[in-house]
């Protein structure tokens, strides 16, 4: 069991973290995007973006969660599945 400071301090972790994945979903999409100098074929770009959507998505809102069940352990509200 976590200290009440320990638990928020990683909630706030947890939840800064996802602006690291947005940066990272967002260069992402832009190397493979088609344009005149390179990038990828239209077809296969496409199945880039839903690729990556789902991932970064996914890891999204598992970084979320967890930083939910974080700051409601910090207020000693304790919920099990």
């Amino acid at each position: 069991m976590l200290t009440p400071k320990t638990a928020r301090l990683f909630s706030l972790l947890a939840a800064a973290m996802v602006l690291p994945l947005l940066g990272l979903y967002v260069l992402l999409i832009k190397v493979v995007s088609p344009s005149a100098d390179g990038g990828m074929d239209s077809t296969n770009a496409m199945v880039s973006y839903f690729a990556c959507t789902f991932l970064f998505g996914a890891l999204i809102i598992v970084t979320l969660n967890f930083s939910r069940q974080m700051a409601r352990e910090a207020k000693g509200a304790r919920q099990t599945p």
